[in-house]
């Protein structure tokens, strides 16, 4: 609403409005009167007669809210220049430019070119700057202009967001609905009233607002049913259905039925919901449209039947007796089918097969009411390294497949394992316990074997014998058996808490090497300690199991070594094996690069040929031992201690033959005397004595 005030004003009246004339807008807007003229005039100083040299003035006004500030100029006659460098008049809204004047304009040009700018914003600001330079020669007038206070019409902006109506008033507007309908929150927006108690009609039927017509838009309808206990409610959709769908066919407006158990719905398109039996004495009829659309509705029509109690009691059940239809009073006998249990409000657990009495109640539902769950046998706990190929159902009957994380693991059996009606996975042989990925053994993935210089050996290259770990202090070796322990020799760790050990590698100064520290040594009980190894005259039980803090990561330097077969004969019978070490070869006592040498067995007697301590003492040998060597060649030394002695011989291992750990080494005379002959632990005597250690520890 636009109220103009510049028409109503004589030109004469100056410099303030008339009294009869502001008394009268006072009565217009009264709420601005007393904070602000609402109109009046604006001139440069001396006009009309003329205006001074170096002339100034400034003028400033403000909007209250919801209405804007016009400018209208009557009179310019100001001396013009370039770009106005003379004398200028500069208009500001909100505090932007928005005129610079100089020279003289009509009062035509003026209303046509410039005065219809001069407009502030809604409660915005004008302001007005004028400056003269040194000379006003030809004594031009300067400037005048009237300002006026106007109320802004709201209801014009298209950013008002009233959905329906708009009214206007001074200083502001209101959103208005047409009638049936209800103003929201957000005071622009309106939904039609139509939530609506029909509770104790037992017949009636139901419309959206507006139907058979288009219907309301932005309509929230809740049609509330309510009968007496013992009837249930019957709803169908009679005559034409039209409700708006999207494209997609998903509801742009929507009907629901809603029970106290169940949701019928959401229902749009064209094709009407079947006949709907609620089984409820309560049902809510919802119906939900946007702000577009011409659709023309439904109707449903509602009527009462007799309660009766669904069919289907609980899933995973059978019942007796078996009737199409069950009423108030009827009794049922509900069993469990296999492999579905009922979690008992009360008392232990979870009961299986479980069978139970239950009563149709007067409201439609089933008392007491226990629902069978198919048995959930639940996410297995694998053990380390194993993972499930692709677990799709935990529940009864469900079957899982395993495999190894890593090419390095083998699972020890491939077999299927199912949930089964107690709630346990199990395999087809009856194993609950979930198969484990044992380390592969004994491969390695080198095809050959470098060569180089152990006593009288070869340098190995990474990969060639990964099981091989290094102990630096004490200087001595060991064998990786799986991946969380390795064996050595009972008397290189003996006397020790904890050690250090390196592998992956075949450079003792290797930056990269796997570090690996052991959280228990245990050493063989039959062990004899505390002697002095160059006065010790028995080497006898001489194997020791390091137990490592953490698992190891396997990879292709770093691979245990298999550990022999019960069945395989105590001497190698000609055939040759490899021992590998850190220790003294011909040229220094502990060398940088591992070293190995491919030996062969002795026969016993020649391994009863003992040496001597240093004492002078025999040694003795005993069926825990054997002796290898290659004679006026090669053979383990000083510093190899703990180390391994594998078959077959160094690049003979294959996936039908892997190499496995033959023996530990263990004693020997002065290597460097070249009778190349050393004892080794035979590790096949206490294959029980590992296996039971390594259960017990990891148990």
């Amino acid at each position: 609403m636009y109220l103009s005030l510049y028409p109503s004003i004589h030109p004469s009246i100056h410099p303030s409005i008339h009294p009869s004339i502001h008394s009268s807008l006072c009565l217009v807007f009264l709420p601005l009167c007393g904070s602000m003229p609402l109109a009046g005039w604006v001139e440069s100083p001396g006009y009309p007669r003329g205006y001074e040299p170096f002339t100034s003035l400034t003028w400033a006004r403000c909007a209250p809210p919801g209405h804007t500030l016009t400018l209208a100029l009557t009179h310019l006659d100001l001396e013009d220049g370039y770009e106005c460098e003379n004398d200028a008049l500069k208009v500001y809204a909100d505090g932007s430019l928005i005129s610079t004047l100089c020279g003289t304009m009509s009062l035509e040009e003026l209303r046509l070119s410039v005065n219809p700018s001069l407009v502030s914003s809604p409660g915005g600001c004008l302001n007005m700057s004028f400056s003269a330079d040194y000379s006003n020669t030809e004594r031009h007038a300067g400037f005048r202009g009237f300002y006026t206070i106007q109320d802004y019409d709201e209801c014009d902006d298209p950013n008002n967001e009233c959905s329906h109506f708009c009214y206007n008033f001074i200083g502001g507007y209101m959103c208005a609905c047409p009638p049936g309908y209800l103003l929201n929150a957000d005071n622009h927006t309106c939904s039609v009233s139509c939530t609506e108690d029909l509770s104790g009609s037992v017949r009636g039927q139901v419309n959206p607002p507006g139907s058979p017509e288009s219907y309301a838009d932005d309509a929230h309808c809740s049609y509330s049913l309510s009968v007496q206990e013992g009837l249930q409610l019957v709803l169908e959709f009679i005559g034409d259905f039209d409700v708006e769908a999207k494209p997609n066919g998903e509801c742009a407006d929507a009907v629901r039925i809603v029970t106290r158990s169940k949701t019928h719905g959401p229902f749009c398109g064209t094709v009407a919901p079947g006949l709907i039996d609620t089984g409820s004495s309560k049902v809510q009829i919802l119906f939900d449209s946007d702000s577009a659309g011409t659709n023309k509705g439904f109707t449903v029509v509602y009527k009462t039947k007799r309660m009766t109690c669904p069919i289907d009691v609980t899933p995973h059940s059978t019942v007796r007796p078996l009737h199409q239809q069950y009423v108030t009073g009827a009794t049922l006998t509900v069993t469990c089918d296999k492999g579905s249990a009922v979690e008992l409000p009360s008392g232990p657990g979870i009961k299986s097969n479980m069978t139970y009495e239950t009563r149709c109640q007067k409201n439609g539902l089933w008392k007491p009411l226990y629902k069978c769950q198919l048995v959930d046998c639940g996410v297995p706990s694998l053990p380390y390294a194993v993972k499930v190929e692709e677990l799709v159902s935990t529940h009864y009957k469900s079957e899982i497949h395993f495999n190894c994380s890593s090419k390095y693991y083998q699972l020890e059996s491939e077999e299927a394992f199912t949930c089964e009606a107690q709630g346990l996975w199990e395999s087809r042989t009856g194993q609950t316990k979930m198969p484990r990925c044992l380390p592969i053994c004994g491969l390695t993935e080198t095809k050959t074997f470098s060569s180089g210089r152990i006593l009288g050996g070869k340098r190995a290259k990474p990969g060639d014998i990964p099981w091989h770990l290094l102990i630096k202090s004490p200087r001595g070796g060991a064998s990786l058996i799986n991946d969380r322990w390795a064996v050595t020799a009972a008397h290189v760790v003996d006397g020790h808490k904890s050690l250090t050990l390196h592998g992956g590698m075949v450079d003792a100064l290797y930056q990269k090497a796997v570090v690996m520290e052991t959280e228990k040594i245990i050493i063989h009980p039959d062990y004899e300690k505390g002697i002095s190894d160059d006065s010790r005259t028995s080497f006898n039980n001489d194997i020791a199991l390091l137990k490592m803090s953490s698992r190891v990561e396997l990879g292709p330097n770093l691979i245990p070594i298999c550990l022999p077969e019960k069945s395989e004969g105590a001497a190698l019978e000609g055939k040759m094996g490899t021992v590998s070490g850190y220790g003294m070869t011909d040229k220094v006592n502990t060398a940088r690069m591992l070293h190995y040498a491919d030996i062969g067995e002795y026969e016993t007697e020649k391994c009863n040929e003992t040496p001597t301590n240093k004492e002078g003492n025999l040694v003795i040998f005993t069926g825990n031992m054997f002796c290898a060597g290659l004679e006026g060649s090669s053979d383990s030394c000083q510093g190899d201690s703990g180390g391994p002695l594998f078959v077959p011989k160094s690049g003979m291992g294959n996936l039908g033959d892997p190499y496995r750990l033959k023996g530990i080494v263990s004693w020997g005379p002065n290597c460097r005397d070249h009778s190349y002959k050393g004892y080794y632990t035979k590790v096949q005597n206490y294959l029980a004595w590992i296996k039971e250690t390594i259960d017990q520890e990891e148990q």
